[in-house]
């Protein structure tokens, strides 16, 4: 079975040249290759911040901070990491009142009943907090270190957070860098 220039195994001097007329493939590959790495690293590189407050509408309460997300399908984003003050850290999933950690910006509820939950300090006290949502409000389950527990009804507002280097455009202009070193080999070539 003959393979057409195109799919050659052994390419051609003049395919690697580029001589008009015969087909670039190592260049056609080289290109596909470079734009299908683009694509997949946008895409496996893609994290977001989102700020965020909690105020006890009873009072006594009160915190800020930023989440970090990476997207997990469908709208949903999964919480891989929290800041703020006295924040200590994130608890993983499932690791305390049946958090999933999953937060929903694009949703009228940017929380589901599970919510998600982290461990913080205020002054000598240290708690573990899950913030959720029942389906009608937002409210705050805290574990103190003597296992004292309470529930809190809550105000929760979370916003984007601006990236300060687009990851998309940082790409774009990778890729279009690449494109014009190419151009201008493939022109040095043709100038021969």
């Amino acid at each position: 079975m003959q393979l057409s220039p195109l799919f050659s195994t052994k390419p051609t001097k003049a395919c690697l040249l580029g001589e008009k007329g015969a087909p670039m493939t190592l260049i056609r590959s080289c290109l596909l290759a470079v734009a299908a790495a683009c694509a997949v690293s946008s895409l496996a590189a893609h994290a977001d911040t989102f700020s965020f407050a909690v105020n006890g509408s009873a009072g006594g309460y009160s915190g800020s901070g930023l989440l970090t997300t990476t997207m997990n399908g469908a709208g949903d984003y999964l919480i891989t990491g929290i800041s703020g003050s006295g924040v200590t850290g994130l608890i993983a999933p499932g690791g305390f009142n049946g958090n999933d950690n999953l937060l929903f910006p694009a949703d009228a509820q940017t929380l589901d009943a599970h919510g998600f939950s982290f461990s913080a300090t205020s002054g000598p006290d240290q708690f573990d907090v899950n913030v959720f949502n029942n389906g009608n409000a937002y409210f705050a389950f805290f574990r103190d270190e003597d296992n004292f527990t309470d529930t809190l009804p809550i105000t929760f507002d979370v916003t984007p957070a601006t990236s300060p280097i687009p990851e998309p455009s940082t790409v774009l202009l990778l890729g279009t860098g690449i494109l014009a070193a190419a151009g201008s080999v493939r022109r040095k070539v043709f100038a021969r």
